[in-house]
Order: structure tokens, then sequence, then C-alpha cells
């Protein structure tokens, strides 16, 4: 038979709470019944004093023990003492032991001990001196000297009818509590379960909710519990999951945009150039291969990409010296920059420092960067790279001149896709690509990377890298 989760949980519950409610009333009723034993031997021991100076006159008369040792003797004195219910005894009761009836307590629950702790009279499962420190006792005196001890040996059983109709009573009561607090605990049981197991059932909901694709869905937050923690913790999942899909429709529809303008302007070239109505001559064929060369671009940018947001860009870090690097790349751009009459120049803090890269890696992000500048930078401009060292970093600034970026569009410069409509538009080339690979390089650095206005009225590209020191 198999149980639903509910049906567990208010079965552990209800077993649980049953255990404990009868493991409190066996403790209770043996502690009770225990306490009533005990009070029991206190009245018999406040019973047994009379007969206890009864054992002292004897011991007075005979001067010493030695009669009482006697088994005859010993009946017919009890007999006729205190302990005998009827004080007219037969002859009979003088010849064999007195029975339960004729006294008011068991006769061989009685022991006798001298001062020495040596039996006189009795049966104890010790040793002839032995210690009876557990036992009940009552001291025998004569002339005010202790010559020994009455002990009477604890009662197992219970044999006063009052006494046993009132156990029964009790016990009687104790199950009547058990019952009610059963009925209470499955009460409680009931309401926990349901408690616990609401918000499990709207989460497990929610899941499913997940599963088909609905992203939207949020389940109350209430209590500051552990399911309360699981509740938020769901829905940040579920925000999560929707901003991620909203993102890959916008991977999705910003790439099919990049990839359908390129390809209608070479169809429509073709088409042209199938139907005659446009000649192939060298300038249109040299059109159509740059082109082909901008969507070949493209596809290596998107491949790029996905390789960095996958992790999968092959990085071989090793020590790497910052500013000889910058400047090696910096003359390579000298030729380009000056085409378009802008100055690009390098100034350092330090003479060496050094980080743990990919040298390769490192020539991609600072290539992109002084090509999105030239691409950007309006002539006779200007593109300065500074380098300097910040505490535990090394700091490197790649500023352009005009035109400049709105403050607000600054931190989205390194999302996929994303260009300043207004100055740095597809006219300019690049598909708003090369930044996101940036930002990606810079963090399998463990680096940061962001944009600011610059001074010389552009924008200021800050990247920062741990500082490492090699020793050799």
């Amino acid at each position: 038979m198999k149980f639903k989760l509910f049906e567990k949980l208010f079965l552990l519950f209800l077993s649980t709470m049953l255990l404990l409610l009868s493991l409190v009333i066996l403790a209770v009723h043996f502690n009770f019944k225990q306490g009533l034993t005990a009070y029991l031997q206190r009245i018999e021991l406040q019973k047994l004093e009379p007969f206890a100076l009864e054992l002292g006159d004897f011991y007075q008369q005979q001067n010493s023990w030695e009669k009482l040792r006697s088994q005859e003797i010993w009946f017919g004195w009890v007999a006729h003492s205190s302990l005998a219910k009827n004080s007219t005894s037969t002859l009979s009761m003088l010849q064999s032991k007195p029975s339960t009836e004729s006294l008011w307590v068991d006769i061989d629950r009685l022991v006798i001990v001298d001062n020495e702790n040596f039996v006189v009279v009795g049966v104890l499962e010790v040793p002839k001196s032995f210690d009876f420190t557990e036992e009940y006792k009552l001291p025998i005196k004569a002339k005010n000297t202790t010559v020994g001890f009455l002990i009477i040996k604890s009662n197992p059983l219970i044999t006063d009818l009052l006494l046993v109709n009132f156990m029964e009573s009790q016990l009687e009561g104790y199950l009547w509590i058990m019952a009610f607090s059963m009925l209470l605990s499955l009460f409680l049981a009931y309401v926990l379960v349901k408690k616990i197991l609401s918000p499990l059932k709207k989460i497990t909901a929610g899941m499913r909710s997940l599963a088909t694709g609905d992203f939207a869905i949020q389940i109350p937050e209430k209590g500051h519990d552990e399911l309360a923690t699981l509740a938020k913790d769901f829905n940040f999942l579920s925000r999560a999951l929707a901003q991620s899909e909203k993102a890959r429709q916008q991977w999705l529809a910003d790439i099919s945009h990049e990839l359908r303008t390129p390809l209608a302007v070479l169809r429509g070239e073709i088409e042209a150039l199938v139907d005659g109505v446009r000649v192939p001559t060298p300038e249109r064929m040299q059109s159509l291969e740059q082109e082909i060369l901008s969507l070949t671009r493209l596809i290596d940018d998107l491949y790029q990409l996905s390789l960095s947001d996958l992790g999968a860009l092959d990085y071989q870090f090793n020590q790497v010296e910052l500013v000889s690097h910058c400047q090696i790349l910096i003359v390579a751009f000298q030729t380009r920059f000056a085409n378009r009459a802008i100055q690009l120049t390098f100034h350092s803090d330090c003479s060496s420092v050094f980080i743990n890269g990919d040298a390769m890696r490192l020539a991609q992000l600072f290539s992109n960067l002084l090509e999105n500048s030239y691409r950007y930078t309006h002539e006779n401009g200007f593109c300065h790279v500074h380098l300097f060292e910040e505490k535990d970093h090394i700091v490197i600034y790649i500023e352009d001149s005009s035109p400049s970026v709105a403050a607000e569009e600054l931190p989205l410069l390194f999302e996929r896709f994303h260009r300043v409509d207004k100055s740095r538009h597809r006219e300019t080339g690049g598909a708003g690509l090369g930044l996101a690979i940036c930002r990606n390089i810079v963090n399998a650095h463990n680096g940061e990377i962001y944009a600011q206005p610059s001074d010389l009225g552009g924008v200021r590209i800050v990247m920062e890298f741990p500082r490492v020191d090699f020793y050799s």
C-alpha cells in the first residue's frame, strides 16, 4: 500500500504523539505506584513502632536474642504481640507459623538483626553480615541502648482492597486522559500537516508551471520559516528563468535581424545581376565582397561570443608584461589611426607591470577596444591609452574624443547587439558584439570592465586586472 506525503507525515505525527503519550502515562503510573508503595511502607513502619518496643522489652528480660532464634518461640511470641489482629490466639498458634489473616503484616517480611547486623530472625538473601541501608528499619532499644534493628522488607504487592480500587481508578483516569490526548493529537497532527503541505503543494504546482514554460508564476511568501525561504528561492528562480528566456528571445531576434540585413543586400544585388538589371562591374563585385566580409565578421563574432559565454574559449595563462604588450599593439594601430587623422597615444606610470593572463586573448581584448575607438571617433580626434597601478590592481584607460554616449547608455555598452543609435550606429560597421566579447575576456582574467564619460569628449573604457608579483 502506497501512501502520499500527507498520509506519511500524518502517520508520523500521530505515531510520535502516541508514543510520547504512552511513555508519559507509563512513567506517571510507575512513579505513582512507587510513591504509593513507599508511602504504605512508611505507614507500616509507624505501626511497627509498638512492636519494636515489645522486642526491646523481650531483649531486656532475656538479656539476649537466643530464645527468639527458635521458630516455635518466635511464632508464638508474634501471635501474642501487637502484630496480631486478635490477641486471644489459640494454643495451636504456638506450634505453627501464624497465618496471614491473623496478622496485619506478613511475618515473612520481618527481619531482626542484632547491633552487629547479624540476622537473628527472618531471611534475607544477603550474607550474615550485611548493609541494610536500602531496607526499612526501626531501632530496638533496651535501657536506652540499641540492641538491634527491626527491618521490614519492601512489599512488591499492594493487597489493600481500597488501595487496589484507588489504583485501578487512577489507571482508568490515565486511559481517559490518553484517549483525549490521542484525539487532540489527531487534530493537531492534521492541522500541522496541512499547514506544512499547503505551501509545498503551491511550490509543486509552480514547478509544473515552470516546466511548461510559464516563468511568470509567483507563489506567496508567508512567514519566516524554511518553507517561506523555499518560496522566496522559488520566486527568485522563476524571475531568473524569465529573464533568461527574455534574453534568449532577444538574442535570437537580434541575430536574425543582424543576419537579415547583409543577406537582403546580397540577395538584391545578385538578383539584379542575374536578371541583367545591373552589369557585373568590378565596383559592384567589390561591393558584394564587402557585404560577404561583413557577414563573415558577424558570424565570427557570434561564434567567439558563444564560446566565451560557454567558457569554451581556450586560455593559456602565463606571466604577461602589460606595458610592452600595449606598446606593440599601439604601434600596430598607429598607421590606421593616422589615416583618419586620429592621434593615438600611450602613457604608462610604470616601466613594467605583470599580470597572470593569456597574451593572445589580451591582444584580442585591446584590439577590439582600439578597433571600436577607431570606428566611432570622428576624424581629427584623439585616442589615449593610459596604464597605471592602483593598490593591488592594474588599471588601463582607453578613451577617445567625440562623439560621446549618454550617461544612461554607458552601462549597456557591453550588452550583446547594443548600439547607440544617434552616433554609434551600424553604418560604422559592427553588430554590437565586440564589447560583449571584451567583457567575457576581462571576466576570465578575474578583472572588471566598465565605461565612463571621457575628458576628451568621448567614452572612456576602464579595465582593472588583479596585480600578481612573480618571483624568480
